[in-house]
């Protein structure tokens, strides 16, 4: 961690908020090789339970900076989750899908916080291209053509200087100061509920619930959710007329518990309340300066998203800054943020509050009508729904190659899968074993001839194949199959994928290979 004096007087990116979503951002851009500075107000890390949920994607994400592996001891199988009535009847049941995973790893695990935010800054200090600022509070002072200047502050010393940035990307959390100076307004998708949260660490054996339960009593709906080890978290529904603070003293939090769990069986690690918001930013770039995480978009939390879109968020804009940066690509790539994330995320909060307008209920006849529509439901064989189908996954606009008719590309916005592999004689995570940057998965024993080389080069551009490799040509065995069928399902023969893992585009026929580099070069338009 660095004092305001040892700061640099410029970046290339400096980074507003270094919870999980600033601390990712300032990772990705920092192994970039971009010059980058994280900025905190908090001199430390927050030392509380937020989320407690983290999915594929978002372990896929940090996965490069080894942070699933450093808090591996904290992390469990998230359990499948139950729908119940006030007598305890089954109204729904949300599940895992079956292994082989498509990203290798699970698709949701429990988590504790604190310590996945204690790894991604071990992280950020490793790297020499990110210098860390804590107790530090930035003010955006001016955006002028030779860079976005701010005025950083030392809480503690009460002194300030200057420091400019290339890029500036707001990571502030949803009451964030740089959206309120940017004028930046929230779309409000209308849902404002307020619950207690409660995270208690058990210190005796109780008979709790295996797996995770949403209660949808009209009485008081409540949650319960497994965490890992001892970690153990319930929310309850506040109801009117009632004061959050007073609530949220430990007596009231016991006298909630009752028939769950007794003050000898555990200790209250924390009791927060909160009004549970459905809402998203207008605007998420103006200029050079973006809004990530929590300051562009909040989420209840009934499918445990709001950490995972935000860890999204930064594993899409900073590989995009990392192209404009190096001279790969021309600055309005970074406009494909907000068409692509914005539409995605606004998706999953509506789904979201769709989760929660089936739990918030507390007039018994319409519980009463809808235990009777849900109980129809499992009944016909239909109250059961694999999590994972809920959450969108494919991009429909952005940075995608087109086909001559305008329509995507075989593939393009989808996920790429990350199934385990051999290569070298080294099995690991496909990622692991690949170069970072955009990679081309194309046939057996091609190799590329050097047009096509000079210009996969020029982009960053690395190859593999699923098969005997050519010269220049990385050869990986998998395991599961996963990529063959998943490409002859598209019917293709090679698949760009871009750093994000997300696919830009398929191709087959003659050389699809020079066809979709060709494609690529065509969309980054790189400066010359």
């Amino acid at each position: 961690m660095k004092r305001l004096p040892e700061l640099a007087s410029a970046y290339d990116a400096v980074v507003i908020g270094a919870g999980p979503v600033g601390a990712l951002a300032a990772n990705l851009l920092g192994r970039e090789g971009l010059s980058t500075l994280a900025l905190d107000v908090a001199s430390e890390p927050y030392n509380l339970p937020r989320a407690i949920v983290i999915d594929d994607v978002s372990l896929r994400l940090l996965q490069p900076l080894g942070v699933p592996d450093a808090i591996a001891g904290s992390i469990a199988d998230y359990r499948a989750s139950e729908y119940r009535d006030a007598s305890g009847a089954l109204l729904r049941r949300i599940v895992q899908p079956s292994a082989p995973y498509p990203l290798s790893w699970p698709p949701y695990v429990s988590f504790v916080q604190p310590h996945l935010e204690a790894a991604l800054h071990e992280a950020m200090r490793s790297c020499s291209a990110i210098d860390l600022g804590l107790g530090l509070r930035a003010h955006l002072a001016d955006v002028a053509k030779d860079g976005i200047r701010l005025r950083v502050e030392d809480v503690a010393a009460g002194t300030s200087r200057e420091i400019s940035g290339k890029y500036l990307l707001g990571c502030d959390g949803a009451k964030s100061a740089l959206r309120d100076r940017l004028g930046i307004t929230l779309e409000d998708l209308q849902f404002d509920e307020p619950w207690l949260v409660v995270d208690v660490l058990l210190v005796d054996s109780a008979s709790l619930p295996e797996i995770n339960i949403q209660n949808c009593d009209p009485a008081r709906p409540s949650t319960y959710v497994r965490g890992p080890g001892k970690l153990r978290r319930w929310e309850f529904m506040l109801l009117p007329g009632e004061d959050p603070a007073v609530m949220a003293r430990d007596e009231n939090v016991w006298r909630l518990l009752v028939g769950q769990l007794r003050p000898d069986q555990g200790r209250i690690w924390r009791a927060a309340t909160y009004r549970f918001h459905a809402l998203v930013a207008n605007q998420w770039r103006k200029g050079d300066i973006f809004l990530l995480g929590d300051a562009a978009h909040q989420t209840p939390p009934f499918m445990g998203q709001g950490l995972n879109q935000g860890l999204r968020d930064a594993g899409n804009l900073c590989w995009k800054i990392a192209e404009v940066v190096q001279g790969r690509a021309a600055n309005d790539l970074l406009d494909s943020y907000e068409i692509e994330r914005r539409p995605m995320t606004r998706d999953v909060i509506e789904t979201a509050k769709q989760l929660g307008r089936v739990i918030c209920v507390l007039d018994e006849a319409a519980a009463a009508e809808r235990n009777r529509r849900m109980k129809e439901e499992v009944r016909q064989g239909r109250g059961e729904v694999v999590r994972q189908d809920l959450i969108p996954s494919t991009l429909s606009e952005g940075f995608l190659m087109r086909q001559a008719d305008g329509t995507p590309a075989p593939g393009a916005g989808r996920v790429f899968p990350q199934p385990w592999v051999v290569s070298d004689g080294v099995r690991g995570r496909l990622d692991d074993r690949l170069a970072p940057g955009f990679v081309l998965i194309t046939r057996p024993d091609w190799f590329p001839d050097a047009t096509v080389q000079a210009k996969a080069d020029k982009l960053n551009v690395r190859f593999a194949t699923f098969g005997g490799g050519g010269a220049g040509v990385q050869a990986v065995r998998e395991e599961d199959g996963l990529i063959a069928r998943w490409m002859r399902d598209l019917r293709v023969d090679a698949v760009l994928v871009r750093p994000d893992h997300f696919v830009f585009g398929g191709a087959s026929g003659a050389e699809p290979e020079a066809a979709l580099v060709t494609a690529l070069a065509e969309a980054l338009r790189p400066q010359r």
